[in-house]
Order: C-alpha cells, then sequence, then structure tokens
C-alpha cells in the first residue's frame, strides 16, 4: 500500500522513518521472520526489548488475518514472547482500528507489541476498561473477527479486550504505551514518534539478533 510507513519500509523504496534515522548505521531492523510475517524492534523502546510483530502484506488488524496467516502469527508470537522473556516479563497488546475508523497509532498496517515489564504485570491492571476477556490471544482475535476497531493486552495467563465497536469509548492514539508508561512512572516519552534520534536499544536488540545489520 503506498501510503503505508511498514510498506515502504518493508518494499524498501518509499519514506520510511527508520531508513531515513538509520541510513548508514543500520541496514534493516527484522530481527526475525516466516513466510509472511516479520519481527522489529520498536521504534520509542519504552522498554529495552520492545518488539513488533506484523504481516508483511498489507491488513489492517491483526483480527482481520485469515486462518492460516493467524496460527502462523501465533507460533511465532511465542517465539517472540520467550526471546523477549530475557529483558523482562513479556506482555503483549494491540490497538487495532482499520483506515475506515482512525485509531490505533495512526499506522494502519497490523502490528502486534511485544513488551519486556520490569515485573510480571495483570492485564486488569493495565486495561480495567476491558468489557471482556479471553484465554488466549488465538481466542480473543476470533472474537474480534470483523472488528474494525478494538484493544487487547495480555500474557499467558490471559487476555483483556474490548470491541469499540459494540462497546465505544474515548482511547487516546498509543493508550496502552501512555498506560505502561503512567503505571511505571516512567520518565521518557510514551510516544514514539518522540524519539527523534538513534536509540541506543534499537542498536542493541539488532546487535544482539541480527548482527550483520548493524
Amino acid at each position: 500500500m503506498g501510503d503505508c510507513e511498514f510498506c515502504a519500509e518493508f518494499q524498501g523504496s518509499g519514506p520510511a522513518r527508520f531508513r531515513s534515522m538509520y541510513e548508514g548505521v543500520a541496514s534493516h531492523r527484522i530481527i526475525a521472520k516466516t513466510d509472511r510475517f516479520v519481527v522489529i524492534p520498536t521504534l520509542g523502546q519504552i522498554f529495552e526489548g520492545s518488539l513488533l510483530i506484523l504481516p508483511t502484506a498489507h491488513v489492517e488488524t491483526c483480527a482481520a488475518l485469515d486462518d492460516g496467516a493467524r496460527a502462523e502469527m501465533l507460533g511465532l508470537v511465542d517465539n517472540m514472547v520467550t526471546r523477549c522473556a530475557v529483558w523482562g516479563s513479556p506482555i503483549v497488546f494491540e490497538h487495532g482500528a482499520t483506515s475506515a475508523m482512525g485509531g490505533g497509532c495512526g499506522l494502519h498496517h497490523a502490528h502486534l507489541h511485544v513488551v519486556p515489564l520490569p515485573k510480571r504485570t495483570r492485564p486488569e491492571l493495565m486495561f480495567p476498561e476491558a468489557s471482556a476477556t479471553a484465554k488466549d490471544l488465538a481466542e480473543a482475535w476470533r472474537a474480534l473477527s470483523g472488528s474494525n476497531h478494538y484493544l487487547l493486552i495480555g500474557h499467558s495467563d490471559g487476555v483483556r479486550l474490548r470491541n469499540l465497536d459494540i462497546h465505544p469509548g474515548t482511547f487516546q492514539s498509543q493508550f496502552f504505551r501512555r498506560r505502561i508508561a503512567e503505571h511505571f512512572s516512567l520518565d521518557r516519552p510514551w510516544d514514539w514518534r518522540s524519539y527523534k534520534g538513534i536509540e541506543p536499544a534499537v542498536l542493541k536488540v539488532l546487535a544482539e539478533s541480527v548482527p550483520d545489520a548493524v
């Protein structure tokens, strides 16, 4: 998709924030991949080791993936949660929003965050506004199939979710990044766009995962 930041980055053409910021420093930021998905360190490392898992094809939300792609992604999520555990206690979250609905962080290309928190934190503390629970991501995405706008957060103990098509509310851009920053009283920005320069944490993740990239 021509105006998608992630599509431009993965296809190697068009404007992409990572390429413009890290040109001459890192050739790419893909640390793992499958046939249909890639894993990259997040720009705006709210905690060191924060990752994004996303499809290479332009799909707007994870809940919109077909069954085969979803199964492939879930396997990759399991692997990345295990990898992320060396940095902290992993939690996953998504603000799924289609371009027609707006919302999310303004990037309408499906992406799941995997963030290593400094300590294990119950999803309900991060998201008391949730309207439903699921035992895992697979069940959550099935429940959200067809939704144009939703929020979910969880780990191995379960997932909390809210389908905003059915239970609307006011949830700002980068909702979970804001909530995590507040919960842990962080002195660094929650907004990934505020990270203007090269981040040592991004380079560290790349050096440990794909040394040839840096």
